[in-house]
């Protein structure tokens, strides 16, 4: 019975990675294409005089590609705008922790902790889009304690990023500010 409901999962599994188009590529692609055969019209009404404030979490992290917190703060943004919503009324933050400290390094000290396979140190595959969320007026903000750990000092983090005693601090502060936080 157990290989049974395991063989069943598994076929589901497959079923839906092959028709999931999302999954199989370009997540950029996939949505347009959807939007062209779906068109979405918002049933949301975002009031003009309105400001929003909302923080993400950067965790996750792989060598040599752009993390994809930062990436959900600027598709904020862009969304926000495309509703017609002015840019100064949206105010976003991330919280860095973890091995994603290194995600907000320059590439000197990135090089130093990441090589290709030849040894050749890797750039920072994150400084366009924090140097955008930077210019959108976003704060970012690295707890201390992973910096620590992980051996990155202030002098180490890209232009406008700013360190805090903690990650946990940071969000605390943030959400005292009226942050609210990004679940996903």
């Amino acid at each position: 019975m157990k290989t049974l409901l395991t063989a069943s999962v598994t076929t589901s599994i497959a079923a839906l990675l092959l028709a999931t188009p999302a999954w199989a590529g370009d997540h950029k692609t996939a949505a347009a294409e959807a939007e062209e055969s779906a068109p979405v019209t918002s049933d949301i009404t975002l009031p003009a005089d309105g400001e929003w404030k909302h923080s993400f979490d950067a965790y996750e992290s792989k060598p040599g590609k752009p993390n994809g917190a930062f990436r959900r703060a600027l598709a904020f943004h862009r969304a926000m705008e495309k509703e017609g919503i002015a840019a100064d009324q949206v105010k976003t933050a991330i919280v860095v922790h973890g091995p994603a400290v290194f995600d907000v390094v320059k590439d000197a000290r990135y090089g130093a902790k990441y090589q290709d396979e030849d040894g050749a140190p890797l750039r920072n595959q994150n400084y366009n889009d924090v140097a955008e969320l930077i210019a959108r007026g976003a704060e970012i903000w690295v707890c201390g304690v992973a910096a620590a750990y992980h051996k990155v000092g202030n002098a180490d983090l890209l232009e406008g990023v700013k360190m805090a005693p903690s990650g946990t601090v940071a969000h605390a502060e943030l959400q005292r500010r009226g942050y609210t936080i990004n679940a996903y």
